[in-house]
């Protein structure tokens, strides 16, 4: 892996039970646990994936229409995802009028993430706040994980990382010694 590029499948702003203050979660990809009671399956496969909301799907075909990989089938009842196929460029995200399709998982720089996280800077410092790594587990990309809370300490970020601590320790080791809370 890329230690400069993490697998991010959401970053949730103003958050309040990740650590102490008003803090911004970043929901990295990658879980070896599968937990049955897990809040967020979305992030156990350490790859994109092609959501489908079938509720919100107006059976239009647009979304079959423009993949250019030919992974969306079409029938009575909504859509098939040939995930075998897919290519995760977004096309059927974008052509879906009813926003019934989604990606779950997008790379980002280190720098890119830093520069979504300082937008909020002013509600960690008046509120004793800051950035927790959560997930998926935040040591599978243990690399971008380690390079990610560097940056933010450097620019005097409160940190935090969420963990199942189940990962080998030279994974999680560099983790931990960079962030200033572990939950």
């Amino acid at each position: 892996m890329n230690p400069d590029t993490g697998l991010i499948f959401n970053i949730q702003r103003h958050c309040t039970e990740d650590g102490p203050g008003i803090r911004t979660t970043v929901f990295l990809k990658g879980c070896r646990m599968k937990c049955p009671w897990c809040q967020n399956p979305e992030g156990i496969k350490m790859h994109p994936e092609i959501v489908w909301y079938e509720e919100l799907c107006i059976k239009d075909g647009k979304c079959a229409k423009i993949c250019p990989s030919e992974a969306i089938k079409t029938g009575r009842n909504g859509i098939e995802i040939l995930r075998d196929r897919c290519s995760y460029c977004g096309k059927c995200v974008e052509a879906c009028p009813a926003g019934a399709l989604e990606i779950y998982g997008k790379q980002y720089t280190v720098d890119e993430v830093v520069s979504i996280l300082l937008r909020d800077e002013v509600f960690y410092e008046k509120s004793g706040g800051g950035v927790t790594l959560s997930g998926g587990e935040p040591a599978i990309q243990s690399e971008f994980s380690t390079n990610l809370l560097k940056e933010l300490r450097k620019k005097g970020i409160h940190t935090a990382v969420e963990t199942s601590l189940g990962v080998d320790w030279r994974l999680l080791e560099p983790v931990v010694k960079n962030t200033e809370l572990v939950i």
